[in-house]
Formats: C-alpha cells, sequence, structure tokens
C-alpha cells in the first residue's frame, strides 16, 4: 500500500470511530473495521474469565450474533492484557485448536488489546481474513484507533452498568442525607431531590422536579447561579451563600456548593444546601476526609511516590521513605530518581515520560537506599489526575527476597537434575558391573588354575605370562568395584579412623603410581578423625594422584595435605549442593595448567574422560564421588597454591576422643589345601563360570557336576537327592534364581548344604538367605580360598 492509500485508510480509521453511534456501538465499529482493512470477519470481544464474550461481530454476510470462545487454544490469548500481535499465514496451523479459526478457513490473523484506564485488560479487537495479511504498520495502525473508541466504549459500559446496579443504593444514600440535594441537569431544571430538601424548603419533591430556577434563594441571583452552574459542568467545583426563604416565609442562611457529577451518562450538578451550622460540620468532615487519605496513603503496603509532569516529588507514604532510607522532607520536591542508580536514570526518565502521556509501565530495576544498600525493586506507575493536572503514581516493591528465593530455587533444580542424572548412572553402572563379573569370574578363574598346575612351574616364560594376564584382570576387577561402589547398591565398610595416619599409609601405595620425577609433599595434622572405609580411602587418594600425574607429564609437584577446616556456604563441585561447617579436609593439589570450565561441569560423570583412548576409564572420578558422598561428604574443585588443580575433599569430623577402629589383620598368602571329597552341584547359566567352577572343583579332589539349567539341575537331583553333598548356585538365572532353587532343593532334602554366588550389584539381605537355607555367600568373581573354606565348613 502506498502512502496515499495508507493515509486514506487512517482517515476512514479516524472517521469511522468518531461517527459510530447508538446502542450497536461495538457492531457498527466491526462494520467499518472490516470495511477498511477488507478482512471478511472482524469482532470485539471482551474478557470473560478464561472466555472471550463477543461484543460485536461482521462478516462477509454483515452482522453476526455474538458468542463466546476459550482463550487458551486462540492467537486472542496472547494478545490479551499483552500487544498487538499479528500472523499474516497460516494462523490454522499455528493453532491447530483454534474451532473458530478452522471452520472459517482463516489464513491471516491480526490482534489489539484493549485495557481499561487503569491499564487491566478487558478485552480483545481483532480480524480474520481468507487471505494473507499484508501491510502489518496500516494494520496495526488502524487497530489502534479503533482500539481507543473500543476501549472508551467499554468503560463507558462498565459506568453504566456499575451506576445501574447501584441505583437503590445511590436513591437510600441520596435520600439518607442530611443535607439538602438538589440535583440539576445542565440546562439548570431540578432533576431530583432529596427528603432533607423537602424538609429545608417545605416544598414537596413533585413541586421542585422540572424548575429552572432557584427555588429557595431570592430570583435575583438566578444570573449569578446559571454562571457558578456553567462552571460545574466543565468541571469546577463552586459555591455561595445566599438568604433563603422556605415555603411558609421563612428566611435563613444558607450555604449552597455545587459539584459536578454524571449521572446517567450525562453531566449534572449536585447542589448541597447547609445552614451555617452544616457548614462548621462539614468543614469537620472535610478535616476528617483529610486525614483518612493520609492514613491510607501512609498504611499502603507497597512504596508511594506521587510526580507532577515535571517528574518533581509531590508526595510520597510511610513505606517509600522505610524503603529508601530517605525522610519525607528530603525528597518533597526533588527531581531526581529516589532509587536508580545512574545507569538506570535514563530508564526512569523513559517511564515517566510514557506514564505522564496516558501509558501504565511495569518495569524491575537494582536500587540503592540512602545507605548504599543495593535492592531489587519492581516498579509501577500509572498515569493520575492529581488536582486537575496529570501526575504519576509510582509503586515500589522490595523484591530482593523473592530474586534471592528464585536464585535458590533454581540451584536447587540444578542438584536435583544432577543427582538424578548420577542416580540412572549409577544404575546402568550397576548392571554393567554384574555381567563383567561374570565374564571375570572364568577370566580370573581360568589364569589361576592354569598357574596352579605343575607343568607351568617349569615353564618361567609361562609363568610371567600368566602373571601378566592375572595382573590384568585384576585391574579389570579394580575398575568393576570402583563401578560397584559408583553405583547406589554398594557400599564400603566405614570404621573410625586417624586420617592422617590412614592417608600415611596410602601414600606409599600412591608414590608407586607415580614417576620419580614428581615431587610429592605431605602436611598431615593428627587426630583428624573420621568414619571411612580405609580401602575406599585408598581408591579415593589413588584416583586423585593418577588424574593430577595426568594433568602434570612427567614432571611437577603433587602436595597431599590432612586438616581440620571450616566450610563457610561453600557448593560442591559434584552434587551442587551448598554446604557448611566443621569438617576433616584431605586436599590434592598439583601444579598442572589447571581444568577447563566446560570439563569441571562434567568430570564427575562415569566413563567422562578427556584423555586418548587407552589411557582412561573414566570411572576415577566417578568413584571418589560416589565414595566422598557415601561418607556424608563434598568434593571443592578449586585453583591451587601452584597454579593447578586443587581437590578439597570435605569428611565430617568426630571428636578426637572418638574410639580407633582396631587395625585390619592382612590377609596371608595361598598355601597348598588339602583335597577335599565329596559330590558338588555347580549350577549356573554362564556355561563359562560353570565349567570353571567343576575344574576347580575337580582339582581339590572333588567330583563335581555342572548344570547351566536350573530347571535340569532340579531334575537330577529331585531323581536321586542323596547323591549330592552340596550346591553352589548362582543367584540371577534366566528361569528362577538361585534363592527359588535353594527352596526347592531344600524341600526334597531339608539338611542339604547350599552356596548362593552372586555377581549383581544389589545386596541380598540376611533374612533372604535364612528363609531360603543358605549357608553361604560368594561374591563374583570367587575367591577360591573363600570358597574354599566355606567347603570344608559344609562338607561332611
Amino acid at each position: 500500500m502506498d502512502g496515499e492509500k495508507r493515509l486514506a485508510a487512517l482517515q476512514d480509521a479516524a472517521l469511522a470511530v468518531s461517527s459510530a453511534r447508538g446502542e450497536r456501538i461495538f457492531a457498527e465499529l466491526t462494520r467499518y473495521l472490516a470495511a477498511i482493512l477488507h478482512c471478511e470477519l472482524a469482532l470485539i470481544g471482551a474478557v470473560n474469565g478464561e472466555r472471550v464474550r463477543t461484543l460485536g461481530v461482521h462478516g462477509v454476510k454483515g452482522y453476526l450474533e455474538n458468542f463466546e470462545y476459550p482463550l487458551a487454544t486462540t492467537p486472542c490469548g496472547e494478545v490479551i492484557g499483552k500487544a498487538f500481535m499479528i500472523v499474516p499465514d497460516g494462523v490454522v496451523e499455528r493453532y491447530p485448536e483454534d474451532e473458530l479459526l478452522a471452520d472459517f478457513g482463516a489464513v491471516g490473523y491480526a490482534g489489539y488489546p484493549l485495557n481499561d484506564s487503569t491499564g487491566r485488560a478487558v478485552g480483545v479487537l481483532a480480524i480474520l481474513s481468507k487471505k494473507p495479511l499484508i501491510n502489518h504498520t496500516v494494520i496495526e495502525a488502524v487497530l489502534k484507533i479503533f482500539a481507543v473508541r473500543a476501549e472508551a466504549e467499554l468503560e463507558r459500559c462498565a459506568h453504566e452498568e456499575a451506576l445501574a446496579g447501584s441505583a437503590e443504593q445511590y436513591r437510600a444514600i441520596f435520600n439518607a442525607a442530611a443535607d439538602s440535594l438538589v440535583l440539576r441537569d445542565a440546562e439548570f431544571r431540578v432533576v431530583d431531590v432529596n427528603p432533607a430538601y423537602e424538609a429545608m424548603s417545605g416544598r414537596s419533591r413533585e413541586e421542585a422536579i422540572g424548575r429552572e430556577g432557584l427555588t429557595m434563594s431570592p430570583e435575583s441571583l438566578n444570573e449569578h447561579a446559571r454562571g457558578l452552574h456553567a462552571r460545574a459542568l466543565a468541571g469546577e467545583h463552586v459555591k455561595f451563600e445566599a438568604i433563603a426563604r422556605r415555603k411558609n416565609g421563612e428566611r435563613f442562611h444558607i450555604e449552597t456548593r455545587g459539584v459536578p457529577i454524571q449521572y446517567r451518562g450525562l453531566p449534572h450538578v449536585l447542589y448541597i444546601g447547609r445552614d451555617v451550622t452544616v457548614q462548621k460540620i462539614d468543614e469537620q468532615v472535610l478535616r476528617s476526609s483529610e486525614e483518612q487519605y493520609r492514613a491510607i496513603f501512609n498504611a499502603a503496603a507497597d512504596a508511594l511516590v506521587l510526580r507532577d509532569d515535571n517528574a518533581r516529588v509531590v508526595d510520597v507514604n510511610t513505606a517509600m521513605t522505610v524503603l529508601s532510607g530517605y525522610s519525607r522532607e528530603e525528597v518533597m520536591g526533588e527531581q531526581r530518581w529516589i532509587f536508580a542508580r545512574h545507569d538506570n536514570n535514563e530508564l526512569a526518565g523513559e517511564m515517566h515520560r510514557r506514564v505522564i502521556a496516558g501509558e501504565s509501565v511495569h518495569f524491575e530495576v537494582q536500587g540503592i537506599r540512602k545507605d548504599g544498600t543495593q535492592i531489587d525493586v519492581e516498579m509501577r506507575a500509572v498515569p493520575m489526575l492529581y488536582r486537575g493536572k496529570p501526575h504519576a503514581l509510582g509503586m515500589a516493591r522490595d523484591i530482593t527476597a523473592r530474586k534471592r528465593a528464585e536464585a535458590e530455587r533454581d540451584a536447587l533444580e540444578v542438584q536435583l537434575r544432577q543427582a538424578q542424572k548420577m542416580e540412572a548412572i549409577g544404575h546402568l553402572t550397576g548392571g554393567i558391573a554384574h555381567d563383567f563379573n561374570n565374564l571375570l569370574a572364568s577370566i580370573m578363574g581360568y589364569v589361576v588354575l592354569a598357574a596352579e598346575r605343575e607343568a607351568a612351574a617349569g615353564d618361567p616364560k609361562l609363568v610371567r605370562y600368566l602373571e601378566q594376564a592375572l595382573a590384568s584382570s585384576r585391574r579389570a576387577r579394580d575398575l568393576i568395584q570402583q563401578m560397584l561402589t559408583f553405583s547406589r547398591g554398594q557400599r564400603g565398610a566405614p570404621r573410625v579412623v586417624d586420617l592422617a595416619e590412614t592417608v600415611a599409609r596410602s601414600v606409599n601405595l600412591v608414590r608407586g603410581s607415580l614417576p620419580a620425577t614428581i615431587e610429592m609433599r605431605t602436611e598431615l595434622e593428627r587426630d583428624a578423625r573420621v568414619q571411612l572405609d580405609p580401602v575406599q580411602l585408598d581408591q579415593v587418594l589413588l584416583n586423585l594422584a593418577i588424574n593430577a600425574r595426568d594433568a602434570m607429564g612427567e614432571k611437577g609437584r603433587l602436595a597431599v595435605a590432612v586438616r581440620q577446616e571450616q566450610a563457610f556456604r561453600s557448593v560442591c563441585s559434584s552434587c551442587r549442593q551448598r554446604f557448611e561447617g566443621l569438617f576433616v579436609e584431605l586436599a590434592v593439589a598439583d601444579s598442572g595448567s589447571g581444568i577447563a570450565a566446560h570439563v569441571l561441569e562434567r568430570m564427575f560423570e562415569p566413563f567422562f574422560t578427556t584423555k586418548e583412548v587407552g589411557r582412561g576409564s573414566g570411572m576415577g572420578l566417578a568413584t571418589v564421588h560416589g565414595i566422598v558422598h557415601e561418607h556424608r561428604g563434598h568434593i571443592v574443585v578449586d585453583r591451587g597454591p601452584e597454579g593447578g588443580s586443587r581437590f578439597r575433599v570435605f569428611l565430617p569430623g568426630l571428636a578426637e576422643n572418638a574410639p580407633l577402629a582396631a587395625a585390619m589383620p592382612e590377609s596371608g598368602r595361598s598355601h597348598k589345601r588339602p583335597a577335599l571329597a565329596g559330590r558338588i552341584l555347580v549350577v549356573d547359566d554362564e556355561a563359562a563360570v560353570a565349567d570353571f567352577m567343576r575344574e576347580l572343583l575337580s582339582s581339590w579332589g572333588l567330583d563335581a557336576v555342572a548344570s547351566t539349567d536350573p530347571r535340569r539341575a532340579l531334575a537330577a537331583f529331585t531323581a536321586d537327592p542323596s547323591a549330592y553333598d552340596l550346591v553352589i548356585t548362582d543367584q540371577t538365572m534366566p528361569s528362577t534364581t538361585g534363592l527359588g532353587l535353594a527352596r526347592e532343593l531344600l524341600g526334597r532334602r531339608p539338611d542339604l548344604p547350599v552356596i548362593l554366588c552372586t555377581g549383581h550389584v544389589d545386596p541380598i539381605a540376611q533374612r533372604e538367605l535364612e528363609s531360603a537355607g543358605i549357608r553361604g555367600l560368594l561374591h563374583k568373581p570367587v575367591e577360591p580360598d573363600e570358597l574354599y573354606g566355606l567347603l570344608r565348613t559344609h562338607l561332611r
């Protein structure tokens, strides 16, 4: 659309909104709107809860019946209370649940919000087109022109409804008034009088209605009274005094005040008459009214400031002085912005100009109190007339606590997501660990069997090969143990220890894993007692040291420290929770290059590693996370004293007099085992594990029978229960569990010894073992010494 057509459209819109009249004004406005914008449907709707009730609808065939529609599924829901919106094309695809759009076959949509004078959303002005909408600027301008008129009419209707609804109340108040009340229209005719007027004048209501002159004052004052009447109609409050006369001729001094009001939508003047005594009462009422205004203004919970069109402070309430720290005298008449920082002055000035122009605004800023305290402030400002002039009423609310709560809630959400992620990965690793344990059980078992054969002893190379294979298997077993530690089901055996002494022993293990070119220093504060599993402490220290070694390369410095430490509002780098209090700290610091921010976010996730393939499993720090949090501790990662990374493990401390646990005895070397006698039934669905167990038992002199099918094993046992001296069964099998199989076996032979093996992470309760008659429990990969001991105990 060129400039001339655009100007014509705006002129047509201005003419249309000014010429619309009558009871069907909303329908008329939609007719004009549809014609000017060449659209197939135009509507004006009022908000009615969660729905919109149309007040005027015009389509291709003329006026349509009004109807209601829901807001939630329509584009009007994104317009009401917000701003102009246009969907030039594809509106049905964008709002597929809007039945009106689909039935109408709409292509384009445009809507403009309708607000009342206080800025409250009251309705919407919208158009639908069966063709794509173009010339968006013109459409917005035309809708804005029509919206001004529609808003005025909606407010007028609201006022009329309020007036109609309060007619009885008006009459009751009007009649109960102690003062004489006379209501006159624009022609100075008497429209209504109250009983107090009848009592004061001595004339009945019927005698007064319709009279155009003064009814109690001398006729010589008519011209003066009409002049005051014209001023009152223009919005001015008028007052005059006169010597009045009642119908019976009695004279009295009357003071009459004229107040402009709207009565049934038309300008009127309400005249209030009283004698001198009433005048004195009225003065007291006025003083009381001022005190009431001041009490309400000062009692408002929000901080209020009233500014004129030059931004000068006209009034502030008590809440404003409390919030800002300034006294009323310090801000009255000032043009400076009370809360705004220097960088917000321009924003505050712009908002004030918009309010004086008639717009309501809402925004948030960071403010400064008189004492320098920074606060978050929510500001609302609305235009208002004060003593006949435009003013801006600003309302300020301190939302610092709310902002802080929102930030804390966001932090808690991050913690929750982190905890859920770590828990899910823990379940995954537990399942993987179960499968790995079955594989390792057979691998390590056959390596041990091969190493124990006499032929192997005479071949040094073979011995070395088997030792390397066994060492690799043990490293794999350690990896599985780390996964089990991380998962939720695996727990250590914590006991009271002196952390400094325990770390001192662990350092020897760590030293052997580091190159000789790395300098290692310790600073251990004694009597730092905690409750933990020493074996798991070895894992923590070893993993942190290896991590530091890889960060430094072949040269560097590694520092290990133990000390009592007070934590203040610290944040765990692993679980993201805040913690504080007195802890025992284990710190491992290196002189490497530090940790990148994106790595810090994920470094505690299982299998996450920045090392090249083959150099890291990604389970080291995940294991540290699992162990530390199992012991109710936290981890903080920061920059070390020498510029590298520092891992600070915080563990709950114990009293210095807490009794230390006895030292754990070291396991002795394996020895040649005496031969055993008996027939053993081995049941395991993993063929490799079953075969290994049969081979191992046979090497101890036992007659071992292996089965990978628990049903067939039960059938063989049932055929001859006395043929077996002991049964070894896996727990997790396809058709049944080891506990279930044990119950069936014992049902056929109650005195049968049954040993249960499991490679799963989830623990088995002791009461379940006892109820199933289990004599012993082994964890995969099975330790031969442990199995041998159980067999010696339970074989007759």
